[in-house]
């Protein structure tokens, strides 16, 4: 398998693990502690924080707020930067589906990610950045 080839393997893992709350192996696509900004969607500035913290912050969002989850990776491009780094960018739709007071809905989210990924060591590929930019998001009634 090629680098970029790997690569995507890695992004789009990372999407479906979430919505599979397969938690645990989310740790194996970040380095130790990622640069995260997810402030348009959550508010909180972008720091360095390690790979649990941010793993465990989805499980309690997801997990709390959320009985269903689709992230949908729209675009995928791939740029080199180096034999040991690149460049991602993505188009995402996040939907999130909410039970609340006896009725459902869907928030959509729409926006992009912008990750950087290095090779380490031992030949892997691992996101150490990963810039969430909200462009709209809407909520909508699920009918019964």
């Amino acid at each position: 398998m090629t680098d970029k080839e790997q690569i995507k393997e890695v992004v789009n893992s990372v999407a479906m693990l979430q919505d599979l709350k397969q938690w645990e192996r989310l740790e194996d696509y970040f380095v130790k502690k990622p640069f995260v900004d997810n402030k348009s969607i959550s508010g909180e500035a972008a720091a360095v924080i390690s790979k649990k913290r941010l793993i465990d912050s989805w499980r309690r969002e997801i997990g709390s707020y959320f009985y269903s989850t689709r992230h949908f990776i729209r675009r995928l491009a791939v740029r080199m930067l180096n034999s040991r780094r690149a460049k991602v960018t993505t188009s995402v739709e996040h939907v999130h589906y909410v039970a609340d007071r006896g009725e459902r809905y869907a928030w959509t989210v729409r926006g992009t990610i912008d990750y950087i990924l290095v090779k380490t060591a031992g030949g892997t590929w691992k996101i150490s950045q990963m810039i969430f930019k909200m462009s709209e998001q809407a909520v909508r009634p699920i009918a019964a």
